[in-house]
């Protein structure tokens, strides 16, 4: 088997997740050599109980571990590992950080400033429009949304950027990557995979277990450079996501309430102990320290007004992270022939620039 099958088949046993993963590779070093190690040399490992290594002694067929692998390749299900170039660079700098992840569409840029966006899923309707709002300009200044895809304020902050051309929002997942939980979100399940990405670090066919929801949290605040929290109640999940990004040494803003509203009491408590309120959009970008001299939507508008209609059409599916030619082709509909002739005319126009090998970026 390739290095990269190893992989997948350790990062894919029941019951043996990043922790006890790293205490094995401390001990063999790579996965091959876990693979081909005897019951007395897995018992060295600390921590590894004995139902631990019968379950890494019955997976070792070759067969099976191909056939799953060829079954996630057929559902454009990718896959990364912490040893791979393209793991999200973020996610070294935490505790316990995912030995593999699972995902559609693509995985956060370290170069693009990212915001996790996390509240009640039982929010009132000020609560989500204001999720939609700040969802939807964080998007237009060129920040991209990171969230939980769930019901309430997850859904309706990704929802508001998934308005944005070019906007770019990532969910990740309590379950396996084939699968949309809740199953009312798919029709944003899916835009987002073209418009960001969903990511997991669980096999695919993994069910929504209540407890792979407070694990994922981790993922989410890793993945942001702040965590935004609105609508938390005094035991809301979203506590958590905020306590691990302090823990991760990251900025946690927070839109306050009413204080005798049983729904802000987790929100105002974390204002009182210091985390920065949130009254605008602006507010975020000065904490993270992002200064605009105008909007990035005003000054991407001011762009298009000097573009043909072709050139509109392009333009408008490209934002602060680079999106490769081949998307372009794909989200427009032209052909590529056609796509490079109109990324070369904005490339002459200076609001485009290229950034590696044939990906793209606007110029504001």
């Amino acid at each position: 088997m390739t290095k990269g099958l190893y992989e997948f088949w350790l990062s894919s046993i029941p019951g043996i997740g990043c922790r006890k993963i790293q205490a094995i590779l401390s001990v063999f070093g790579e996965p091959e050599a876990v693979f081909q190690a005897d019951r007395e040399a897995l018992a060295q490992v600390a921590g590894l109980r004995t139902k631990d290594i019968d379950r890494l002694i019955v997976s070792r067929n070759r067969e099976q571990i191909k056939r799953r692998w060829d079954s996630i390749c057929s559902r454009d299900i990718l896959f990364t590992c912490v040893t791979h170039p393209d793991y999200p660079a973020k996610l070294h700098h935490i505790a316990d950080p995912p030995y593999a992840l699972y995902y559609k569409g693509s995985l956060p840029s370290e170069h693009v400033p990212s915001v996790a966006v996390v509240g009640a899923r039982n929010a009132s309707h000020a609560g989500m429009e204001t999720a939609k709002q700040i969802g939807r300009e964080l998007a237009e200044n060129g920040i991209a949304v990171v969230s939980g895809l769930a019901r309430g304020v997850d859904i309706a902050a990704q929802r508001g950027v998934l308005t944005v051309a070019g906007g770019r929002t990532y969910g990740v997942l309590g379950c396996g990557i084939d699968r949309c939980y809740p199953d009312n979100h798919i029709e944003s399940y899916m835009l987002m995979q073209e418009n960001g990405g969903v990511i997991s670090e669980f096999s695919p066919g993994m069910p929504p277990y209540p407890g792979n929801f407070p694990m994922r949290n981790r993922i989410i605040s890793g993945l942001s450079d702040g965590i935004l929290v609105i609508e938390a109640g005094q035991k809301s999940g979203s506590l958590i996501t905020a306590e691990l990004g302090l823990e991760q040494g990251k900025d946690v803003f927070v839109v306050p309430g009413g204080i005798y509203d049983p729904c802000y009491k987790g929100s105002n408590s974390l204002i009182k102990n210091g985390a920065f309120l949130v009254t605008q959009t602006r507010d975020i970008l000065d904490g993270l320290g992002i200064f605009l001299d105008e909007d990035a939507s005003v000054r991407k508008k001011k762009c298009e007004v000097m573009l043909e209609t072709s050139e509109k059409i392009v333009y408008s599916y490209l934002g602060l992270e680079p999106i490769h030619i081949s998307e372009l082709v794909r989200m427009s509909g032209l052909p590529v022939q056609r796509i490079m002739q109109l990324v070369l005319s904005l490339e002459m126009k200076g609001v485009i620039k290229q950034i590696g090998n044939q990906y793209y970026a606007i110029v504001l």
